[in-house]
């Protein structure tokens, strides 16, 4: 009888499987608190939003892991806190919650213990946690050995990888003392460790989040590159962080005019041809793309050819065929704006138009790209006198920024959407 009670119980939800994964508390953040303190246990807050992909990958892959169930629920209460609902604005503002998902650990008190930002694989997930709870060191004890054990390479690659959930906690003038001393042992690391031993996911996810590769020659991400094969066994990404080093400096080169940009464009095809065998080349080889974007570049940056840009990037556009989608065409627009400054000229203006209206064609355009092309169509019709159908597009865009669950960017968005609307009424007038 006992075991069939057993059975009917877990059926109807009254007791909770074994090994199942964390128990999350049915609840708002202040009744999770409370309870956290009666029980005198810590608190663990999930920040989520029903948009958010990386989010539903952790409810879905992490949470759900027995391992992870299991030390949770013995020590923490937890929650999930919606942050688009209305009701839970208040704490996603007082502990700035501005991306996701945003993991957070606070004490019985309700004071906050560290706070972590994007999606983490159960491994690391579950050290974040031992560290809140302190059965393993925590950051400002890892650093203090680090500093009477010079060079311990195991040791600075725990610091630097608990950097950002620690960081994330601080504010003003202590985070950015933190910051300085961060980035100064980044440095110290790779020069010391730069080699075989630095190909592995731990390190690869360290420089993805520190390094900035923002001139010619970076040695790092030459590293990269000359071992990438060894770094494909990672996965994909490490040959899309080179490959966007390299694009920027092509980028650079030819917006500035200058014709060693074609030089990083022999690149893709020749000592980087490995790095770039990741993009799709259905309709195109990777040199072929790359080469038509950033000519078109040189043309209208440096050149201020509008007709010469438009002519190729039409072709662009033509050779991708079925393959290009709404950022394709919404590009092509966009850079014309950022490299006039929003003044467009005539020989240009329609063929911005036609490619910003194809854009809005796509029905899997993101949010924001569309509230951007359609910010881009009402600026378009502005320079054209077409003032009605200008004002339409800012209005339209507007309302689909009412989606947004971010207060900030919502407000930012919307404040600019009034000023083109205020400035349209000034010239209707």
């Amino acid at each position: 009888m006992k075991t069939i009670l057993v059975i009917l119980l877990v059926l109807l939800g009254g007791v909770r499987a074994f090994g199942q994964g964390i128990v999350f508390f049915e609840g708002d953040f202040n009744a999770a608190l409370e309870k956290a303190k009666q029980e005198g246990k810590m608190l663990f807050v999930d920040f989520y939003a029903d948009w958010c992909g990386p989010c539903k990958r952790m409810a879905k892959d992490v949470f759900t892991l027995p391992a992870v169930g299991e030390y949770f629920n013995e020590r923490f209460i937890s929650v999930q806190v919606d942050t688009g609902e209305p009701a839970n604005r208040p704490v996603v503002k007082q502990y700035k919650v501005k991306s996701l998902p945003t993991l957070a650990f606070f004490s019985a008190e309700g004071k906050l213990l560290s706070q972590s930002v994007g999606a983490l694989a159960g491994d690391a997930f579950l050290k974040l946690a031992k560290v809140a709870s302190g059965d393993e060191m925590s950051f400002e004890e890892t650093y203090a050995k680090l500093k009477s054990s010079k060079n311990d390479l195991q040791l600075m690659q725990q610091v630097l990888a608990g950097a950002p959930a620690y960081v994330g906690t601080l504010e003003d003038m202590e985070r950015a003392k933190w910051i300085a001393r961060i980035e100064k042992l980044f440095k110290e690391y790779i020069d010391l460790k730069m080699g075989p031993e630095l190909i592995n996911a731990e390190d690869y996810r360290i420089i993805n989040t520190f390094h900035q590769a923002e001139k010619p020659g970076d040695k790092l991400m030459e590293f990269m590159n000359k071992n990438m094969e060894a770094y494909l066994a990672l996965g994909e990404g490490p040959a899309y962080y080179v490959m966007e080093y390299n694009n920027k400096m092509i980028e650079n080169l030819a917006r500035a005019g200058k014709e060693e940009y074609k030089k990083y464009l022999e690149r893709i095809d020749g000592d980087m041809k490995l790095t770039y065998s990741v993009v799709p080349q259905k309709t195109m080889s990777a040199r072929q793309r790359f080469t038509y974007l950033y000519d078109a570049e040189y043309q209208i940056f440096y050149k201020k050819d509008g007709e010469a840009y438009m002519k190729s990037m039409d072709a662009y556009l033509k050779e991708l065929g079925d393959e290009a989608r709404a950022t394709d065409y919404g590009m092509a627009a966009q850079k014309v704006y950022v490299a006039t400054g929003g003044k467009v000229p005539e020989d240009v203006i329609l063929k911005t138009k036609e490619w910003t209206i194809k854009a809005l064609q796509y029905m899997d355009v993101s949010l924001l790209d569309k509230i951007n092309f359609l910010a881009m169509l009402g600026d378009t019709n502005k320079v054209l006198k077409e003032y009605e159908e200008s004002k339409k597009c800012y209005n339209q865009a507007f309302m689909e920024s009412m989606q947004i669950t971010q207060e900030m960017t919502k407000a930012m968005i919307q404040m600019k959407i009034k000023q083109k609307l205020a400035e349209l009424d000034l010239l209707k007038k």
